[in-house]
C-alpha cells in the first residue's frame, strides 16, 4: 500500500479549552508546498466496553447524550484521564456505568471516532467474568439500569435504529472480528 506523505506542522493556536477538550487552528503544509488550515478538537481519547455476562449477553446502558437531544442505547463508555493507560480507564469505567467488576479485560481494537475534525480515539474492550463491584457514577451523567441483549438482539437493535451510536456499531464489527481470529462461532 502506497501511503501519501503526512502534512507537515506549521503552526499550531490554542482557540479555547474547555474542561478535557481543547480546540485548536492548526496549519499544515503539504508535500506539495500548498497550505490549509484544519480545526482540531483535541481530546485525551476514551474506552468502550463490550460488556458480556456468563451467556454472551450484552450489556448496554441508555445515556442521555445531549448533542443528540436524547438518550441513546450503546455500549458502556469512557473518557481518559489525560495520560491515562487505557486499561486502567476501562477497569474503571466498567465498574462506574454497569456496577460489575470485570475479571477479564481484553482489548480487541481501536477507532479514530470523528477525525476530521477530533483527535478521539477509542481503545475498545471484552469485559467478562462480571462480579458485582459498583463505583459511584459521574456526577455530570445518569445512566439508566443496564439492559441485557443477545448479541442478535443487538443486531435487531442497530437494523430497527434503536441503536443509532457509532462505537457500539464500532464494537459489532471489531467483536465479529475478535470471535473470527479466535475461531470462536458467533
Amino acid at each position: 500500500m502506497n501511503e501519501a506523505p503526512i502534512p507537515e506542522l506549521v503552526s499550531s493556536e490554542p482557540l479555547t479549552t474547555v474542561g478535557y477538550i481543547t480546540v485548536v487552528r492548526d496549519t499544515i503544509r503539504f508535500a506539495n508546498g500548498h497550505e490549509a488550515q484544519r480545526t482540531v478538537v483535541e481530546h485525551p481519547g476514551a474506552v468502550a466496553l463490550v460488556v458480556l455476562d456468563e451467556a454472551g449477553r450484552w450489556l448496554l446502558v441508555r445515556q442521555y447524550r445531549h448533542p443528540a437531544r436524547r438518550n441513546l442505547l450503546e455500549i458502556p463508555a469512557g473518557t481518559r484521564e489525560v495520560g491515562e493507560d487505557p486499561d486502567l480507564t476501562a477497569a474503571r469505567e466498567v465498574r462506574e456505568e454497569t456496577g460489575f467488576a470485570a475479571g477479564r479485560l481484553e482489548r480487541i481494537g481501536g477507532a479514530w471516532m470523528a477525525p476530521g475534525f477530533s483527535g478521539e480515539f477509542i481503545t475498545f474492550y471484552l469485559a467478562t467474568e462480571l462480579t458485582p463491584d459498583p463505583l459511584p457514577q459521574d456526577h455530570d451523567e445518569y445512566i439508566e439500569a443496564p439492559e441485557w441483549l443477545t448479541l442478535d438482539e443487538v443486531y435487531e437493535a442497530v437494523d430497527a435504529g434503536v441503536i443509532e451510536d457509532a462505537k457500539t456499531m464500532v464494537a459489532l464489527t471489531l467483536y465479529a472480528r475478535y470471535l473470527a481470529r479466535n475461531g470462536k462461532a458467533r
